[in-house]
């Protein structure tokens, strides 16, 4: 498929726009997303780049779209407004509009166990899937991620984890339909946990879909065994791709060697099969040549790229940067994917709520994000 800046829809425009610059919210908007949903806040803000409104434009494309009561220090007066028409929300801006519908935050998100502990100090769901992480803060301290900036390190209870996913998959209001396990990164010492955390999710839940994201620390992730317990993807993210800057931004990580991470992404593709393991690149953080050639490394090996756009966290030492323009975007997605299809591949991921951070669109216009794993609620 020849895809080309004049093939883009005015979704795919709205989406690129949205993620580099954000989104204002009429009063009226404001008013029609707290009447059906409860005046509860519209995002967990949990991570950097998932601090902003779920949204799907037009019926298609998803987006994560930051706006300023969670990044004051970027969305300032952005080009978007999110405003009320006639049959529902629309987006505005730069000459476009379309259609958009809310993503219905679930029941869980603010309420406690029975314990008295925050569900969401283990589980936060985003679109289709629900995010539990094992690890709270970080053994690492890449400059532009807040876990270790605002969470002490510390493991959690696998009973307190097992139950989050369980209230995740049969909430009320919004159900996920598949899991992610991801970071913080554990100590050595954790390991054996965080092993453990792993094979209770993936065996307690079948036949539900559980993903991995993790860095490939030397016995941490043993990819025989987790498939033979039933792991559906891994995400191995290499993130930055030029050695210098990552030694400079994310040490620890960039320690682990460029090499290993990509032998690790190609051993396990050999295991896995072939879509089942991917890695993220940050848009916006290195040249974006850089980024091109680890596109091209990562799908060389059999993995699935994706390209996340940096979103700068208040929190981190990265605060005052600024994201990448529309136009790094759009660049950055027509070149990757070029990229990428010349080598067999294409950009991930392929759900499309999961997409809603990502450069990534829809099947029906230039993309090939395509399924659900459950019909999100949307208003």
């Amino acid at each position: 498929m020849n895809v080309t800046a004049e093939s883009l829809s005015v979704s795919e425009h709205i989406k690129l726009g949205l993620l580099s610059e954000g989104l204002a919210i009429s009063p009226s908007a404001q008013d029609y997303i707290d009447a059906r949903n409860a005046n509860r806040p519209m995002t967990p803000a949990d991570y950097a780049s998932t601090s902003g409104i779920i949204l799907r434009i037009d019926g298609s494309n998803w987006v994560n779209a930051p706006i300023a009561l969670y990044n004051p220090n970027f969305v300032d007066h952005p080009g978007y407004l999110l405003d009320l028409g006639d049959n529902g929300l629309v987006v505005t801006g730069e000459g476009l509009e379309a259609t958009a519908e809310f993503w219905l935050p679930p029941d869980y998100h603010g309420k406690t166990n029975e314990h008295g502990e925050a569900y969401n100090s283990y589980a936060f769901t985003h679109g289709d899937r629900v995010r539990v992480s094992p690890i709270e803060g970080c053994a690492m301290h890449c400059h532009f991620c807040d876990l270790p900036y605002e969470f002490k390190y510390r493991t959690k209870r696998i009973e307190g984890i097992v139950d989050s996913v369980q209230v995740a998959l049969t909430d009320p209001l919004q159900r996920a339909g598949h899991v992610l396990i991801s970071g913080g990164t554990p100590h050595e010492e954790d390991f054996d946990y965080v092993q453990q955390c792993y094979q209770a999710v993936i065996t307690g839940f079948a036949p539900v879909p559980v993903d991995i994201m993790m860095v490939p620390a030397p016995g941490l992730l043993d990819v025989e065994w987790l498939a033979s317990i039933g792991v559906h993807q891994l995400s191995i993210n290499l993130e930055i791709y030029d050695a210098t800057l990552a030694r400079r931004i994310m040490r620890r990580k960039a320690e682990l060697t460029q090499a290993a991470y990509l032998d690790f992404i190609e051993h396990a593709t050999t295991v896995l099969g072939a879509g089942r393991v991917r890695s993220m690149l940050m848009v916006g953080v290195e040249p974006l040549e850089s980024t091109l050639l680890g596109v091209r490394a990562i799908a060389e090996r059999g993995g699935v790229p994706v390209l996340s756009p940096f979103r700068p966290d208040p929190s981190t030492p990265m605060a005052k940067a600024l994201p990448p323009t529309s136009a790094v975007l759009r660049e950055a997605y027509l070149r990757a994917r070029e990229i990428a299809i010349a080598v067999g591949s294409d950009l991930g991921p392929d759900c499309l709520p999961c997409s809603h951070n990502t450069l990534t669109f829809a099947q029906d216009g230039i993309g090939t994000a395509f399924r659900a794993y459950r019909d999100p609620v949307l208003v």
